[in-house]
């Protein structure tokens, strides 16, 4: 089989098919989501305050953080 004949035949396999919600353009969406940054979580917050307590009060674990990282 040649390249034409694999080309027509995968195209007759799998058809057309559409899809109604990529009909339009989907940049202008991609923009709105990327202008409302979210707010960091309660959580986010919380293991970021651990890691400054800890590196305050356990200095050397700090080096040791930033090997695993």
């Amino acid at each position: 089989m040649n390249d034409r004949e694999w080309h027509t035949l995968i195209k007759n396999t799998l058809g057309r098919e559409t899809f109604p919600e990529l009909d339009h353009d989907l940049w202008p969406r991609m923009q709105e989501r990327l202008a409302a940054r979210p707010s960091p979580s309660r959580w986010d917050l919380l293991v970021l305050a651990a890691i400054v307590l800890f590196s305050f009060v356990f200095p050397e674990m700090l080096l040791n953080l930033f090997y695993h990282l």
